[in-house]
This record gives structure tokens, sequence and C-alpha cells, in this order.
């Protein structure tokens, strides 16, 4: 899946269907899939792909904090044609992941005023395990975010946020 992408392993896996009919699930799913019924399947099957990386575990800091487990299973949804031949998950999609867990974990606002600091240090592909650190300042309200794995930190920065409806 890192080296080809899911058009080209889809079509090697299963030349006989379109590429959008083939679904990858990362291994940590394996066990759920293993045991669900034909009822199950099928409802897993025709639901929308993912939006977001699967969360191994999400555990709060102290004070504003909170760090994530996540795991990039091959089938998210914005790795479809971002690249075709090398899938990466793009560095917006990293910034809404940002915003939308600080804004569920932290209480941030959940809109952005400006991005500063901004790094993408290496690229995220599928099967990727990382670790995203969150920091909420209060004033201005600032969320600070750093993905970070094995390899070391895929990138990080600054949001400043704004709540639109308040």
């Amino acid at each position: 899946m890192r080296r080809y992408g899911h058009e080209s392993v889809a079509a090697t896996c299963a030349p006989d269907l379109s590429a959008t009919e083939v679904r990858f699930v990362d291994v940590s799913e394996r066990p759920k899939i293993e045991r669900a019924s034909e009822s199950e399947l099928a409802a897993r099957h025709s639901a929308p792909a993912a939006s977001r990386p699967i969360v191994i575990a999400a555990h709060p800091g102290g004070g504003r904090s909170a760090t994530i487990e996540l795991r990039i299973q091959p089938d998210l949804a914005c790795l479809r044609g971002h690249f075709p031949a090398l899938p990466v998950v793009p560095g917006a999609i990293q910034l809404g992941w940002a915003l939308a867990w600080g804004a569920e974990i932290l209480g941030t606002p959940p809109a952005v005023r400006a991005a500063r600091s901004v790094k993408f240090e290496r690229i995220i592909q599928p099967g990727h395990s990382l670790t995203l650190s969150l920091a909420a300042d209060e004033c201005p309200s600032t969320l600070r975010f750093e993905y970070a794995g094995s390899r070391g930190r895929y990138s990080g920065g600054r949001i400043e946020t704004v709540d639109l409806d308040g």
C-alpha cells in the first residue's frame, strides 16, 4: 500500500472490481473482522471510508494537554488519489485532525485563525503508527501539535484557533 497506493494494489488483488469496491483494512482490525457476522461485514463495506485514523489509545495529560496513539489505516478517505503512486496524508488533513481532537479533548475552539511555525518533516503513509501530542494555551487561544513516530517527528506547529459561534 505504501509503495503502490490503493488503486494499484486493488487492481492487482481484484482486477474485476473497481478500486472503490475494494477495501483494505488495517491489521489491528483483523480480530473484529474475523468475529463479524455477514450483515456486519456488509455494513462495514458499504460505509464510507474512514476520515480519521484508528485511535489505539488517548491519554489526557496534566492541565490542557493530551496524547493520542494513532495508526494510519490503508483505507482512509484522504489517501485515495493523494497520490496514486505514493499515498500520503495531506498536511491540511493533519491540521484538521489536530484541530478536531483539540476541540473534542481539550475544548479548544474548532476553527483556525492562523497556522504558525507549521513544519511537515516526513510523509505520513498507511501503516504508520504515530503519537499526536496536543497542548492548548489560553491567550491567545493556541493549539500546539506534534505527530511523532519511531522515526522521530513527522510534523508539528501551532494553530491559533477561533470560535466562530462565540
